[in-house]
This record gives structure tokens, C-alpha cells and sequence, in this order.
């Protein structure tokens, strides 16, 4: 069997969002906007775990906000009652992130939830995250101080994205308030999402690969199709459907092994794929990463984003 080496499982439970962050290429996106089905996140949760025990961690990031969907505490607890050791992750903006649902992930056992806090005034917040409502500043700060007073055992942790002419001038500041609050602050300039943005440059000389084809998550998509990579926010890397295929057939697909093929010979000339001018296979990643309050910023790179295993 071909999976990727890797213990974390994605589940993209929505692709509905009520932010409009500017790094975020959401105004691209062709894929339908809908919320997966407990019964459908059962069935493929189910498929995973009868193929192989290498999964031990649950993570629910994706192009929509899980937090939107209602159903997503129904979700873990079923994962976690089939696996009570499965470690569960949460990706949120914060914007829903209330006290009381709070206890209730860490009821749950979710293990730390990452809130993606672009600004540090009402100003900067409203115009990074793309919204009207310079009030949600405040009300997504206040909740997360008063979640840290409480936590115990699930980690808070605090993203922050570099963009210019909006939020860069509050950065000192941002994390002096934050670094004795929180677990882990990380402060990184923006990536491209292969083709959606363009914050960072391509170089000339590029890596063979970025690894994920060998090494990468599991990433399910809201309807239930496997993806390669996170990057790819509108599917183009879809490597087969979950619904109706098993793993071994999905890593075993001509869609998988066309892509491993390229990442294996670093020649994307012929390739037609994404991959080619995507700055994931950037050599030089020096600049990349501006702040780690927990990891060197040199291994933190070359790390997976939510559990930290080196993609090297």
C-alpha cells in the first residue's frame, strides 16, 4: 500500500466561511460550498480506520471555517469513541469561538485549537480578515482570554500573518500580549496557495519536491474526495473519491502516482501540474517563518503544520 508516511488524518468538514482574510484565495474557489454530513464523516472516518492504524491524529482545518458547522462536536466525539487515544485538532478563525464551546472541545478531549488572529486593534483585524464588523476584534480577543484562564489540558494556540501596510507595524506588540497568555504564538509571511496568491517569490532553484507526495496527510475534502495537498484550495490535485474507492486504491491511482512520479524526478516541465511554480518547493525558506515561541525557526519550516512531524 502507497499512503503517505504520515499519522494525520484532515477532515475539510466545510467550505463555508464568514471571513474573507486577504491572504485566503476563497474569491477562486470553484468547489460547491456545503457541509459535510455526519453520516458521510462516520462513513469515511470508519473507511480510513478498517484500512490502516497509522492515523493517530484528527485535524479539521480546509477552506471553510469548522466551526460553521453545527455538527462538528458529533463528529469528534465519534472519532474519539472509536479511538478514545485519536488526538483531535482544531483550525478556526476564533470568530465562534465562545467559552462554552470551548469546554465543550475540551470535554471532548480536543487537544489545542489554533485561531488565526491577523491584527492587534479593531483596524487592522477587520481589513486582514476581510470583514465589515470592526467589533468582532474585540469580542475574539475577549474569548480567548477568558479561555486561556480556564484551560487545562486543550492548547490555544495563535497564528499571525505578516501583511503589509496593514498589520506588520503591530507585530512587537501583538506578541508581547500574547506570549504568557497562550501555548504557541507562530508569525509567518504569507504563503501563495500555489497559484491564489502571490506573497512569496518562486525561486529559480527549487527543491525536487515538498515532500507531501511521500510524506503528506491524509486530506479528505467536504465532499469527500482525497486531495494531495492543503495548498491546493480548489481541488486540481484530487486524487480519487473516499466514498467509493478504498485507500490502497486512491495511492494506488494514476492521478497519485503521475504526481509522486514528477516529485520524484523534480522535473515539472511536462507535468502540467500546480506543483511546478508552487513555493512550498522553494530551497532557500529562510524568511518564511518570523516568529516560533515553542520551535526553531529553522526546523519549523521543513515541519508539518499541525502536528510538527518534519516533512525532511
Amino acid at each position: 500500500m502507497a499512503i503517505p508516511i504520515s499519522n494525520d488524518m484532515r477532515f475539510e468538514v466545510t467550505t463555508r466561511c464568514n471571513y474573507n482574510c486577504i491572504i485566503c484565495p476563497r474569491d477562486k474557489i470553484t468547489r460547491k460550498i456545503e457541509t459535510m454530513s455526519l453520516e458521510l464523516f462516520k462513513q469515511l472516518f470508519d473507511k480510513v480506520m478498517s484500512e490502516t492504524n497509522q492515523y493517530n491524529t484528527l485535524t479539521f482545518p480546509g477552506m471553510g471555517e469548522p466551526l460553521l458547522d453545527s455538527g462538528l462536536e458529533d463528529k469528534i466525539k465519534y472519532a474519539k469513541g472509536r479511538n478514545p487515544k485519536m488526538d483531535a485538532l482544531i483550525l478556526t478563525n476564533g470568530s465562534l469561538l465562545t467559552l462554552d464551546r470551548f469546554k465543550a472541545f475540551q470535554d471532548l478531549g480536543v487537544q489545542s485549537i489554533r485561531v488565526s488572529i491577523y491584527g492587534h486593534d479593531s483596524e487592522s483585524y477587520a481589513r486582514a480578515h476581510g470583514i465589515a464588523n470592526k467589533a468582532m476584534y474585540k469580542r475574539v480577543k475577549d474569548a480567548i482570554e477568558a479561555i486561556c484562564k480556564i484551560k487545562k489540558n486543550t492548547q490555544i494556540l495563535l497564528t499571525y500573518n505578516i501583511i503589509q501596510g496593514i498589520n506588520s507595524s503591530l507585530l512587537n506588540s501583538w506578541i508581547e500580549f500574547w506570549k504568557d497568555k497562550v501555548d504557541l504564538l507562530e508569525v509567518w509571511h504569507p504563503h501563495n496557495w500555489v497559484d491564489g496568491r502571490n506573497y512569496r517569490q518562486v525561486q529559480s532553484e527549487m527543491n525536487h519536491s515538498c515532500s507531501r507526495p511521500s510524506k503528506g496527510p491524509l486530506q479528505v475534502q467536504v465532499d469527500g474526495t482525497v486531495n494531495m495537498c492543503c495548498f491546493d484550495f480548489d481541488g486540481k490535485l484530487t486524487l480519487g473519491d473516499l466514498k467509493t474507492q478504498s485507500l490502497n486504491e486512491i495511492f494506488s491511482s494514476e492521478a497519485f502516482l503521475k504526481i509522486k512520479s514528477f516529485h520524484d524526478s523534480g522535473n515539472f516541465s511536462q507535468s502540467h501540474l500546480i506543483c511546478e511554480h508552487c513555493d512550498q518547493r522553494n530551497q532557500d525558506k529562510s524568511n518564511v517563518a518570523v516568529f516560533n515561541s515553542r520551535f526553531d525557526l529553522k526546523e519549523r519550516v521543513n515541519q508539518i503544520s499541525t502536528t510538527y512531524r518534519s516533512l525532511d
